[in-house]
């Protein structure tokens, strides 16, 4: 791993620079970090979403913003979204079916995850 001052560390990924709103085109770093925070400021949350997930929805949206830093971010935060997703399923599930969730295993047998665990077979 090459070891980069803060300095290196705080300039903008050329790659990050190259797409904005209109599409193809050189941004300039400030426009691009605004643009892309842009991007991922214009989704909200209701009230109605648990603290938990309200976190985990932020920690993408960070993530996000800093790809104009490190054009690989992007990459991470679509991988953190997805797992954002399942755990947003997994807080809303869970209340709806009174902390245990059910599952049918590949014996057709019921499992039944109680909100601490994955059942095994899946």
């Amino acid at each position: 791993m090459e070891i980069k001052a803060l300095a290196e560390l705080q300039q903008p990924d050329e790659a990050s620079l190259m797409f904005g709103p209109w599409g193809l085109g050189r941004m300039t770093a400030e426009a691009a970090a605004k643009f892309q925070q842009e991007v991922v400021a214009a989704y909200e949350l209701t009230g109605q979403v648990p603290e938990s997930t309200r976190q985990s929805f932020d920690r993408v949206r960070t993530i996000y913003s800093y790809g104009v830093l490190c054009y690989e971010l992007y990459t991470v935060a679509g991988d953190q979204a997805r797992l954002f997703i399942e755990q947003a399923l997994r807080d809303r599930f869970l209340p709806f079916y009174n902390g245990e969730v059910p599952f049918i295993d590949a014996q057709g047998q019921p499992v039944v995850d109680h909100g601490d665990r994955l059942p095994g077979v899946l």
